[in-house]
């Protein structure tokens, strides 16, 4: 984490040096992180960076810390207009990260070139960090409505909530793939959860051992 030296830095200067970190993170893998660059872009003397940062993995845990934080409040403002039904919410997030004039979430688009750039990051516990449940972390629980579940505990919300955000995941993939695809995948978002909702299988239809 950055040193309270950090935290005191004059409101400009901390946001030039965290622009100027978010722009070397969004163009190179983490391994190519150069810090070099970072002082370069952010006018600061080398040594002021280690009064910082302890090194370039310290500043990247930082970096993708703040970006977590960002998505678990907005994922916590769209449950919260959602009632807490874990079933509308992926639309609703739909509806906010894009937009038919093809538009996109700033931080969004970030984090998928990061997701393109470093492949294999660790997203579970990017999205869930320290909790024990390791997909729906504390802020998300407290405001889903358990009794749109089956089971109202915390560990079935979390099967249920890992699940809407794949097929979310899978929507906004598609639609920055082809943008021109957007109303359709909004439509697809919509029958999936739909089948999430009420299942797929035919009333009369009887489990089978296997």
């Amino acid at each position: 984490m950055p040193t309270s030296t950090f935290f005191r830095l004059p409101e400009e200067k901390r946001a030039r040096l965290i622009e100027a970190c978010w722009a070397e993170v969004s163009q190179v893998r983490f391994s190519e992180v150069s810090i070099n660059r970072i002082i370069a872009a952010a006018h600061i003397p080398r040594g002021s960076f280690y009064q910082y940062f302890e090194d370039k993995e310290d500043l990247i845990h930082y970096l993708l810390e703040d970006m977590r934080e960002y998505f678990i409040a907005l994922l916590r403002d769209i449950l919260i207009e959602a009632e807490g039904d874990i079933f509308a919410f992926p639309l609703l997030a739909y509806d906010r990260f894009m937009s038919v004039q093809g538009g996109t979430d700033p931080m969004l688009t970030l984090f998928i070139g990061i997701l393109r750039m470093n492949k294999g990051i660790d997203i579970q516990s990017f999205i869930g960090g320290s909790t024990p449940c390791a997909f729906l972390p504390e802020l998300l629980w407290d405001v889903i409505n358990v009794n749109k579940l089956r089971q109202p505990d915390r560990e079935y919300a979390d099967h249920v909530f890992h699940l809407a955000c794949a097929v979310l995941a899978f929507a906004v993939a598609e639609s920055l793939w082809d943008p021109s695809r957007l109303t359709q995948m909004r439509e697809t978002l919509q029958i999936r959860m739909e089948l999430l909702r009420y299942g797929g299988a035919a009333e009369n239809y009887k489990e089978v051992a296997i």
